[in-house]
């Protein structure tokens, strides 16, 4: 039986190095996350930056995706609800920052506090199976998208639950493994059309939608 100390403590755990990460362990993970590395490869490949690029990460962790992102000469803005991992992305990025070249919100991914229409490409990498709002989430990542703009979400297939359940335990009970046909279908009903899917060797997925151009 499960009581409710336990499912307190898986939560507390999840939250601390996962979910919304804080404390030492949460940004030392995040200052350096070795495992999110080949999604980030995948992410920067399929859809590159430019430097006249606007860009937001939603969910940006310690901001180290937005650090080789902004390598390029673009814009960029980071979204967490983790004032701690904020923090972080704000040292990891200091430079960008004092250029003005990097923007550092803390806000809810189903609440986005951002105008319409804002961004070239939207990224959401790693961050979207904790997402208590996954629809939500997904019109608003659309809302703030440009038409013709690109929305990356890479996020776990469900033929890894199982492992990620022997090697992560607690944390993976917490998680969503969302069939690629579900983004889609959120996806389809914010305006984004799938480009591409991608396959991540760590077991995720890049789900690659553009928006959708009117008139």
């Amino acid at each position: 039986m499960t009581s409710a100390a336990s499912r307190t403590w898986r939560e507390r755990l999840t939250d601390a190095i996962a979910r919304k990460p804080s404390g030492p362990i949460g940004r030392l993970l995040y200052r350096h996350p070795v495992g999110h590395q080949p999604g980030f490869n995948v992410a920067l490949s399929v859809v590159p930056p430019a430097a006249q690029d606007a860009i937001l990460d939603v969910g940006c962790g310690g901001g180290v995706f937005l650090q080789q992102a902004l390598l390029c000469g673009c814009h960029g803005t980071g979204i967490d609800h983790s004032p701690d991992m904020l923090k972080t992305a704000k040292a990891v990025n200091a430079a960008a920052v004092a250029e003005g070249r990097l923007t550092l919100v803390e806000a809810d991914a189903a609440a986005l506090p951002l105008p319409d229409e804002s961004f070239d490409k939207v990224f959401c990498l790693n961050a979207f199976f904790f997402f208590p709002a996954p629809a939500a989430a997904v019109a608003e990542m659309a809302r703030v998208a440009r038409p013709g703009g690109t929305v990356a979400i890479l996020t776990m297939h469900p033929d890894w639950a199982k492992q990620f359940g022997w090697l992560f335990g607690p944390v993976t009970r917490q998680m969503r493994f969302d069939e690629p046909g579900t983004l889609e279908q959120w996806g389809a009903a914010s305006g984004l059309g799938t480009m591409r899917i991608e396959d991540i060797p760590s077991g995720g997925y890049l789900h690659v939608f553009q928006k959708r151009t009117t008139g």
